[in-house]
């Protein structure tokens, strides 16, 4: 990004904590920058990492490009909890579509860096 490019969008992404690090790494190879907050919670209360990206309009779908490509949804099977009896029964699973990403795109009125 030239400094004559006006950051004029601000770009929230979510991810699952495990997708995070290879995310950044290409974002960063890509001129990208974020900043990275990091959180739980969700029905599979497992990590997540949001990612706040500053840019101009004008490479925002070239980044929505890149999360498409880096951000994709997979299917797990994850452990149900069911109180039985400990031999009468095999411990249930349920099939869960994980991973992907959760984007905000929000406009920016004013932005400073100091």
């Amino acid at each position: 990004m030239s400094t004559n490019d006006p950051v004029d969008q601000l770009v929230v992404v979510t991810v699952l904590g495990a997708q995070a690090d290879a995310l950044v790494k290409r974002l960063n190879r890509e001129g990208y920058y974020a900043t990275q907050i990091d959180s739980s919670g969700g029905i599979l209360d497992e990590p997540t990492v949001s990612l706040l990206i500053g840019l101009p309009k004008v490479r925002l779908e070239t980044l929505l490009g890149t999360l498409r490509e880096s951000c994709k949804a997979h299917r797990r099977y994850i452990p149900v909890h069911v109180e039985a009896p400990l031999l009468e029964v095999q411990p249930a699973v349920i099939e869960a579509e994980v991973g992907g990403a959760l984007i905000y795109v929000l406009n920016v009125e004013r932005f400073e860096q100091l």
